[in-house]
C-alpha cells in the first residue's frame, strides 16, 4: 500500500507544512488538518499490486514501487518509510512498512522548514575554520535531506544508594606548624528516581554519538503519530528493537543517577565515593520519529555525515581538521602572544626571559585552538535534569555523619 496525499480541490501533492502544522497543497494552497483529514477519509491511497523485492546481494535488496502520480517505478531499500519519487517529485508514503509492531506510536514534527536549514547550514560550514577549504567547498546545501529517525523513548525507574567518604578540610597555624585538620564524614543517600522519555536512536546508519547532541527535543510538541505529518519528507524504520537499544539508555540513566546523588552533596571540599548499588528498571518504551536536516558529504574515500535538530535547529557533526590550518593559527597566536610579552620587556622592563615568553604564547595558543579545533565547544551534553521526572522521584533516605578527624603538621620554613 502507498499513500500519495492528493488536494481534494486540484489534485495536487499536498505535504506537511512546518508552519501551519497542516498538509498544505503545492497548488492551489488549501489546508487539511492532520486529523480531521485521516479521520473524514478525504485522503487518497491506492493499492497497487505487492512491491516488487530485487535481489542486490545477499544482504540487501531493493524494493520497486509505483509512482501513482507518474506511474515511475520508485526504488527503495528495506528501511525506507516514506519518499519521494524521482522522477516527478511526488511524496509517496509505503504503509506496508508501519503495520503492526513498525507503526510509530509518537511523532515530533518537523518545525524548521528546508528553505531555513539551507541557510543554518551554509553558516555553520562557514565557520569550520580549521576544515580543508576543498571540504567546506564540497558541502552542498542543496543536498540536505529531511529525514524522520526512528528512536526509542524510554520510561525508566532508578533505584538505588550510595555512600561517601566526605571531607571538610580547615588550615591553621600553630607555632612554626602548618596545621591541616581533615574531617571526615560517612555520607549516605537512598534514592528513588523516575526518568521520563530518555532517547536513543534506532537507526543502524545514523552515527549514534551525532544523533546524542541532538539532543534535547522538546516533548511539548510530541503528537500521536499519523501518516501525513511524513508526507514531503524522508522517513526510516527503525534497525533495533527496543530491548537492543537499551543497554545504552540504562548506561545513561547510570550516569544520571551518579550526577543526582552527587548534587545532594555539598559543603565539602572533597567527595570520594566508596561503594554504590543501583537497581535500573525500564518501565515502558515507545517507537518515535523526531525531525532531522541530514548533509551526507564523501571526502578523501570518507565518509562525513551532519545533522540539524528539525524542531530545535541545533547543528553538529564530525568534520575533518586540517594540520596545517590547526598548526597556522597557533604559530599565528604564538607570535602575537610573544610579541606583547616582548614589547613589555622592552618598554615596561618586565622580567621575563624570551625563551619564556615564547613558552607562554605556545601553551596560550594551545589552548585557545586545540579545543575548537576538536569541536567541543560544539559538544553539548544532556544532564539528568533533562529527562528526570520529578513528580516521581524523592530522596528515600540519608545522612552525613562525622565518623573521625586526621591531622596533618608541616614545619614552617622560615
Amino acid at each position: 500500500m502507498e499513500i500519495q496525499y492528493k488536494c481534494p480541490n486540484c489534485g495536487a501533492d499536498m505535504t506537511f507544512d512546518t508552519r501551519s502544522g497542516t498538509l498544505k497543497c503545492a497548488g492551489c494552497g488549501r489546508e487539511e488538518r492532520i486529523d480531521t483529514f485521516e479521520q473524514n477519509g478525504t485522503m487518497r491511497s491506492v493499492a497497487d499490486a505487492a512491491p516488487r523485492t530485487m535481489e542486490m546481494t545477499d544482504a540487501d535488496q531493493v524494493h520497486i514501487y509505483k509512482c501513482q502520480s507518474c506511474g515511475a517505478e520508485i526504488q527503495t531499500d528495506a528501511q525506507t518509510v516514506a519518499t519521494e519519487c524521482s522522477f516527478c517529485g511526488s511524496p509517496v508514503i509505503l504503509t506496508d512498512r508501519m503495520s503492526g509492531t513498525l507503526k510509530p506510536d509518537y511523532i515530533i514534527p518537523f518545525k524548521i522548514e528546508k528553505r531555513e536549514a539551507n541557510k543554518a547550514f551554509q553558516e555553520w560550514v562557514s565557520k569550520l575554520k580549521f576544515s580543508p577549504f576543498e571540504f567546506r567547498s564540497m558541502v552542498k546545501v542543496k543536498h540536505v535531506e529531511g529525514l524522520y529517525a526512528p528512536f526509542w523513548i524510554y520510561d525508566v525507574a532508578g533505584q538505588g544508594s550510595a555512600r561517601f567518604d566526605c571531607v571538610k578540610t580547615k588550615s591553621y597555624t600553630q607555632g612554626d606548624e602548618r596545621v591541616t585538620e581533615e574531617m571526615h564524614y560517612d555520607v549516605y543517600r537512598q534514592v528513588d528516581l523516575t526518568f521520563a522519555k530518555v532517547p536513543a536512536d534506532a537507526s543502524q546508519r545514523l552515527d549514534d554519538k551525532l544523533m546524542d547532541i541532538m539532543e534535547p527535543y522538546d516533548y511539548a510538541d510530541l503528537k500521536p503519530f499519523a501518516a501525513p505529518y511524513l508526507s514531503g519528507y524522508k522517513a526510516e524504520k527503525y534497525d533495533y528493537k527496543e530491548d537492543e537499544v537499551y543497554p545504552r539508555v540504562k548506561s545513561r540513566v547510570d550516569n544520571y543517577m551518579d550526577n543526582y546523588i552527587s548534587s545532594t552533596i555539598s559543603g565539602y571540599n572533597s567527595t570520594n565515593r566508596m561503594e554504590k548499588h543501583y537497581d535500573i528498571n525500564r518501565l515502558e518504551a515507545h517507537y518515535t520519529l523526531f525531525p532531522m536536516w541530514i548533509n551526507y558529504v564523501k571526502y578523501k574515500d570518507k565518509d562525513y555525515s551532519f545533522a540539524m535538530n528539525g524542531q530545535t535547529g541545533k547543528i553538529s557533526g564530525h568534520p575533518p581538521i586540517s594540520k596545517g590550518i590547526v598548526t597556522l593559527h597557533i604559530a599565528i597566536i604564538t607570535a602575537v602572544i610573544f610579541g606583547i610579552l616582548f614589547a613589555l620587556r622592552t618598554f615596561a622592563h618586565l622580567g621575563i626571559h624570551p625563551a619564556a615568553a615564547a613558552v607562554i604564547g605556545l601553551v596560550v595558543a594551545l589552548i585557545v585552538v586545540l579545543p575548537q579545533a576538536s569541536g567541543a565547544g560544539r559538544k553539548v551534553t544532556v544532564g539528568q535534569k533533562t529527562y528526570l521526572d520529578e513528580g516521581r522521584s524523592r530522596i528515600v533516605s540519608k545522612y552525613d555523619r562525622f565518623t573521625h578527624t586526621t591531622t596533618k603538621r608541616q614545619k614552617i620554613n622560615k
